[in-house]
């Protein structure tokens, strides 16, 4: 009995760990900032925020789902299919570099600010380039830390101030704010080297949900009093002697994204035989190139792309699962047995090429 307790103990806490990697690499400088909050839903509404954070976790179960037909999609024998994985691939590469390159800027724009120390954003990104050469438990660990710490600093803010009862709600605000953050939290998903049953599925949904939508809510309230304003939580905490408390979180949010990115570029480079090395090496020099551009430059010129990317890996991900089964029904079985298919598929291959022929 005791060890049926650990062994679904040891599920829950990686379903968590799931969550937590999810949410980590979607909140950046912006949602930590509380200036992309307002953005989207100062006028919109506080139950606008609600909602994009639960449609958010809804996503997050989805790309779970669409994950295996992903790798499938890989392993293919079709040209045509695996030639559309390496369109999608460099795509989601180069935003997520552009996103690596707009989180140390912001980094070290913000800091400097804020409290006047120099070259944080640099030795951010100096660490979290090696980071991203370690194996994905370390990222998941990082995350298990650091997105706990950043709900329960903003818990603490939240207190201090005001309660909000703002029922608007725009769903345009909803779609344009997931399609905004979708693409990395999407990316990181899929990227998962891991099958879970539907119940998991449904608990790291669920879960990442309310989460999201609970810190989008609290970012919310503390933000609203200072709509106006380029670092809303900032104000709002300096304006009661917390000012510190919010450059914690601004900081671990900026983190926990970069981290995540650092992840997934290493990872795409080791997939086609890039030296770790390298990929440490062509991230801090990005990192630095990151320091000649001002924040929210980069981030006008990055940010609408990236949400576009989004939404089309987004869409395509969300029918993926349902093309594969209509099209394997169809047209038979074009993908590589060998590399990430079914296990029947495994047995079928195994059968064929062990029958004589005549």
């Amino acid at each position: 009995m005791p060890l049926k307790k650990y062994s679904y103990s040891m599920k829950v806490f990686k379903c968590l760990q799931i969550c937590f990697i999810y949410i980590g690499s979607i909140i950046g400088a912006g949602f930590a900032t509380g200036r992309e909050i307002m953005l989207y839903f100062g006028g919109n509404g506080f139950l606008s925020g609600v909602v994009a954070g639960v449609v958010m976790g809804i996503l997050c179960g989805l790309f779970l789902w669409s994950a295996k037909s992903f790798a499938r999609l890989k392993s293919s024998r079709n040209g045509f299919l695996r030639a559309l994985c390496i369109v999608i691939k460099i795509a989601l590469w180069v935003c997520t570099l552009a996103s690596f390159v707009c989180m140390v800027s912001g980094c070290e724009e913000i800091i400097a600010k804020t409290y006047g120390i120099a070259n944080v954003g640099l030795w951010t990104g100096i660490l979290v380039s090696f980071l991203g050469i370690c194996e994905m438990s370390v990222t998941r660990k990082l995350n298990t830390v650091i997105v706990p710490m950043i709900v329960l600093l903003l818990v603490v803010l939240f207190c201090q101030g005001e309660r909000v009862a703002d029922m608007q709600f725009n769903t345009k605000s909803v779609l344009g704010y997931c399609g905004m953050n979708i693409m990395m939290g999407g990316y990181i998903i899929a990227e998962q080297e891991e099958s879970f049953s539907a119940k998991q599925m449904i608990f790291i949904s669920a879960v990442s949900g309310i989460i999201f939508a609970l810190c989008i809510a609290m970012v919310y309230a503390i933000s609203i009093q200072y709509a106006d304003a380029s670092m809303p939580i900032w104000e709002f905490a300096k304006a009661r002697g917390m000012s510190y408390l919010s450059g914690l979180i601004i900081y671990l949010a900026i983190f926990s994204t970069l981290i995540s990115c650092a992840k997934l570029i290493c990872q795409e480079n080791s997939s086609i035989k890039i030296p770790r090395i390298f990929s440490v090496a062509f991230l801090i020099i990005f990192a630095l190139i990151a320091l000649k551009f001002d924040f929210s430059t980069i981030v006008g010129y990055c940010y609408p792309i990236i949400g576009y990317v989004g939404i089309i890996y987004t869409c395509f991900m969300l029918v993926l699962p349902i093309v594969t089964r209509i099209f394997l029904r169809k047209k038979g079985r074009p993908f590589d047995c060998a590399q990430g298919d079914a296990i029947n598929s495994q047995l079928r291959c195994s059968t064929s090429q062990s029958m004589p022929t005549e």
